[in-house]
């Protein structure tokens, strides 16, 4: 299901780059959500109905997954207009590590020695990937505004992955879906106020509709149900390094799609990224 999420998650990336110039984030994000939640609607209204009175003593925790969900992809969104594409992989690469540190903080989990080898392994992979094996290019990046704004969505992601099952364990995955898509919108109604006094609207073209309603229940629905289930599975630290493979996929999509070449910096990474998976996956039995 992990492996899968990341297939989906790239193709949400794709996806919402396609129409980056055409709509501005903070309102693509607000209506992906909105879809999402009239998506949603007819299938958990009778259970959100039935539990209205946890719902209500509950109801800061699912603002906060909203604020952590919501609040995280719009920061990408928008690092992506200050930073470039290798700034963004490479602090991206770190959300393993911080959710290990997040983790062993919240919930007390210390990763092994072994798990924490696995991550180094796959951020170094990312690191290959996204320099393309070159030293130059790690020393010729300069730092803005967009790198802490990915930062902020590390951040963000991992509180979001430690916190949702300690919060929520007896709450269906799909309810559960559904307060966090409800708390994101609360957080991005003022935010998108602002934009639309500031920048204005969009016209909503086909092609935006429709990357708007694929956003909502694709990547947004079906594969961050299938997150939500997997880290009450298997806990954030194994999730979490899953996330390195959305580089792979995102490579793959391109030489797919867009007629991209596999270089040999793609193969050096995507060994070191699935051999720091596996790391972290293998039974650890004290390790």
């Amino acid at each position: 299901m992990l492996t899968t999420v990341m297939l989906l998650w790239s193709l949400g990336i794709i996806v919402a780059k396609s129409v980056s110039d055409l709509v501005n984030p903070i309102g693509f994000s607000f209506w992906r959500w909105m879809v999402a939640a009239g998506v949603l609607t007819p299938f958990v209204f009778s259970q959100f109905v039935s539990q209205r009175r946890v719902i209500l003593q509950k109801w800061p925790y699912y603002f906060l997954l909203g604020l952590f969900m919501a609040g995280g992809s719009t920061m990408l969104m928008w690092s992506v207009q200050y930073t470039s594409a290798t700034n963004v992989a490479l602090f991206s690469a770190s959300q393993p590590m911080v959710t290990a540190l997040m983790t062993w903080v919240i919930l007390k989990d210390v990763p092994t020695r072994l798990q924490l080898s696995g991550m180094v392994a796959a951020l170094v992979g990312i690191a290959v990937m996204a320099t393309r094996m070159d030293i130059r290019v790690l020393l010729d990046l300069t730092f803005n505004l967009g790198d802490l704004f990915v930062l902020v969505a590390v951040l963000f992601y991992s509180l979001y992955s430690v916190n949702l099952h300690r919060w929520f364990a007896d709450v269906s995955p799909f309810l559960m879906m559904y307060l966090t898509v409800l708390g994101g919108i609360i957080i991005l109604i003022p935010f998108y106020g602002y934009e639309l006094q500031s920048l204005g609207g969009f016209y909503p073209s086909i092609e935006v509709c429709v990357a708007i309603v694929f956003m909502a229940t694709i990547p947004t629905i079906v594969a961050t149900t299938m997150w939500n289930v997997s880290v009450g599975v298997v806990g954030a630290n194994r999730a979490s390094i899953f996330l390195s493979l959305l580089p792979i996929f995102g490579i793959g999509l391109a030489v797919s799609f867009l007629g991209e070449a596999l270089l040999n910096y793609h193969f050096v990474g995507a060994f070191l990224i699935c051999a720091g998976i596996a790391a972290v996956v293998w039974p650890q039995d004290g390790l």
